[in-house]
């Protein structure tokens, strides 16, 4: 399996009740962080898993009825703390980005798509098919916001269902190959998002698993701590989340060494970004 190298980095963030996020939770607010990966593949270069939040999200969302979401979801953003401009204070050019590798499309994680140019988007077909086309209430109920879209974003796609090589792992069931090398590994994690899926790979010192919304919180798959009832209304697939996230959970059993990333938990996200700093990563 080739070697990776990888930074957790976060556009924005939004806050909501602990409680929302797991049933134990206190009635307090939290951050939820719209978190990203940058990884740099020894030979492809760089890739980004999803971009969090841009300003292109409060364009989005400045007429009704998609202002609801904006409403209901209050975003934090500063203007250099977007993926594009991260970015280029660590000396990444975003034309330098070659693939956006895209979990689901809620407004959340792909904020940021067209800052990238270059980038060749990677998502999986039946996330794409769900939402394609979507506008207003259809739209808003699926968390989606259609202008975040680039105008040539289909001649740019490639979907994840053409990845043929795959293998079986005893808790997480097939996962495949998605370029072909061994350095990166697709897993469906139905349920949060139609389509939904997360990533492993591979770095010098440890396995890393990115879980996008399967999870929000390092509780909810350790402990099968789930979100409140309340949230089936807008998730695509209670009984699929659940299933996913028993899934994750069994393989955290199986492998505990290996890192696990729900994409808005702020525990792991600073937890991360204070490892990665101390070892200048």
């Amino acid at each position: 399996m080739k070697m990776l190298e990888f930074k957790l980095l976060a556009a924005g963030y939004c806050t909501a009740k602990e409680s929302i996020a797991k049933v134990s939770g206190a009635k307090k607010n939290i951050r939820f962080y719209a978190t990203y990966a940058l990884i740099k593949h020894p030979e492809i270069g760089y890739i980004l898993f999803d971009t969090g939040y841009s300003q292109e999200f409060f364009k989005a969302t400045n007429k009704f009825p998609l202002s609801l979401y904006a409403k209901a979801t209050k975003v934090y953003l500063q203007k250099h703390e977007t993926a594009k401009e991260t970015l280029i204070q660590l000396g990444v050019p975003h034309d330098q980005i070659k693939y956006i590798i895209i979990s689901h499309f809620h407004g959340d994680h792909i904020g940021g798509l067209k800052d990238f140019p270059n980038a060749k988007y990677i998502c999986s077909k039946s996330a794409w098919e769900e939402v394609k086309g979507s506008k207003g209430f259809g739209a808003l109920f699926k968390g989606f916001l259609p202008s975040q879209i680039p105008s040539d974003f289909e001649s740019r796609l490639q979907f994840i269902e053409n990845s043929s090589l795959g293998k079986m792992d005893p808790d997480l069931g097939k996962i495949n190959d998605l370029f072909g090398d061994g350095s990166v590994w697709t897993c469906p994690l139905e349920g949060h998002a139609k389509g939904q899926f997360g990533i492993l790979f591979k770095t010098k010192t440890q396995n890393v698993f990115l879980i996008a919304d399967a999870a929000w919180l390092k509780d909810n798959y350790e402990n099968l701590d789930l979100p409140n009832s309340m949230v089936r209304l807008f998730f695509h697939s209670w009984k699929n989340f659940k299933e996913s996230l028993m899934r994750i959970h069994l393989y955290h059993k199986s492998n505990p060494d290996t890192l696990i990333i729900p994409c808005h938990c702020e525990k792991t996200y600073l937890e991360i970004r204070q490892k990665q700093k101390d070892e200048n990563i």
